[in-house]
């Protein structure tokens, strides 16, 4: 029987191994790391794309939202009434 290894002891994840950690298929962290979400190292002439690991522990801690309490910066939703900008232009057809 193989014993997995600890994956926060590794310095670099493979984007199998980050999308497991995440769980979500690999094409997502494709698209997140082409949107510039994750950085991430790819040697010269090679396919095989790594993430640091502290890179991802600042992905999670970044994106993380609490859904009681927590951070209200990470809140979008304004509370309140709309505001509708006055329009003062003559529309003519």
């Amino acid at each position: 029987m193989e014993i997995k290894e600890n994956l926060w002891d590794k310095e670099f994840w493979t984007q199998s191994e980050v999308a497991n950690y995440f769980r979500v298929v690999s094409g997502t962290i494709k698209n997140w790391r082409e949107q510039g979400y994750l950085s991430y190292w790819q040697g010269p002439g090679s396919s095989k794309v790594l993430f640091c690991r502290d890179e991802i522990k600042d992905f999670k801690d970044k994106y993380t939202v609490s859904k009681k309490g927590g951070d209200k910066k990470k809140t979008a939703i304004k509370k309140g009434k709309p505001y509708i900008s006055p329009v003062k232009k003559d529309w003519r057809i």
